[in-house]
């Protein structure tokens, strides 16, 4: 799979068509998710209007051509607020946009709107198939997001695309379990940080998604903390830091097997309770390795 991080330009004149082209396009779940490895949770995100502020109706009409290089550099350092733009422009955007349209997502609105009469048809049935979730993002190599990274900076300082003055009004974001690993304590022992990472993956069951998409959502942030983990390096001696990195591939795996249960359509119920097993076993894992490094 090719990384979407790796084709942004480095020509800051081309990025607001390249950007056009990944609001528009099948990729974007995984451009968000990379961009979110690459940048680490934020403390503070912006708030959309804020971000469009006056330029807004400019975007609506005629693209992200419109918007100064300040305003596309906060997009990708926050990358959670794409596909709330993309929703805008979808639903407000004019006859520019349609000529942007990726064919494939135009295909897959025509599924999504098929399964929309579906629903109207089926009036209140409690049968009725839940919404599918976003594409699923399977993640790429250490080396890929290095240089990603590098790309970045180039793109952000190289093409002057550093934020002058204070940043547009902000709301707290809300960080959990493997997304928070860089707030580790370096030094408290293989022991102690395992136990750690167990406290992390428990916190899993705190919120309780209503609706498939609601609940693929979080699930796609719990696979991207694992890959958090394969990337960022782990306060563990060489042995159990290998030791997570193998066992999070096929944590990612069981995720990422919930992930397409909801975009198949199955229960949103029966794949919450099959996602509550796989993070219970992760914590009894963690905690059980733990335990034997202390008694061993």
């Amino acid at each position: 799979m090719t990384s979407q991080v790796l084709t942004i330009p480095d020509d800051p004149a081309d990025l607001p068509g390249w950007l056009e082209r990944q609001l528009l396009g099948p990729d974007l779940d995984q451009l968000t998710a990379e961009l979110a490895v690459v940048h680490g949770p934020p403390s503070n995100v912006p708030v959309l209007e804020d971000v469009l502020a006056a330029d807004t109706p400019r975007v609506l009409a005629s693209g992200l051509g419109a918007l100064p290089r300040r305003s596309l550099s906060l997009l990708l350092r926050n990358p959670t607020l794409l596909p709330e733009l993309r929703e805008k422009i979808l639903t407000e955007g004019g006859r520019y946009w349609d000529t942007r349209l990726d064919d494939d997502l135009v295909a897959a609105g025509q599924r999504v709107a098929s399964r929309v009469r579906q629903a109207i048809r089926a009036d209140a049935s409690p049968t009725a198939p839940p919404h599918r979730g976003p594409t699923r993002w399977f993640g790429t190599a250490a080396t890929i997001f290095a240089t990603a990274a590098a790309v970045l900076i180039a793109v952000y300082l190289a093409g002057g695309l550093r934020p002058p003055g204070p940043p547009p009004t902000e709301v707290a974001s809300a960080a959990w379990g493997f997304a928070k690993i860089q707030n580790l304590p370096r030094d408290a022992g293989d022991a102690a940080t395992l136990t750690a990472l167990a406290d992390l993956a428990s916190e899993w069951p705190k919120k309780r998604p209503d609706t498939a998409l609601d609940l693929a959502r979080r699930l796609t942030e719990f696979r991207g903390g694992c890959t958090g983990i394969q990337i960022v390096p782990l306060p563990l001696s060489e042995p159990q830091a290998r030791w997570v990195r193998l066992r999070c591939g096929d944590w990612a795996s069981e995720i990422e097997r919930h992930i397409q249960a909801l975009e198949e359509g199955k229960d949103v119920t029966t794949v919450q309770a099959a996602a509550d097993r796989t993070a219970g076993r992760i914590e009894a894992e963690l905690r059980d390795r733990a335990g034997h490094i202390r008694t061993g």
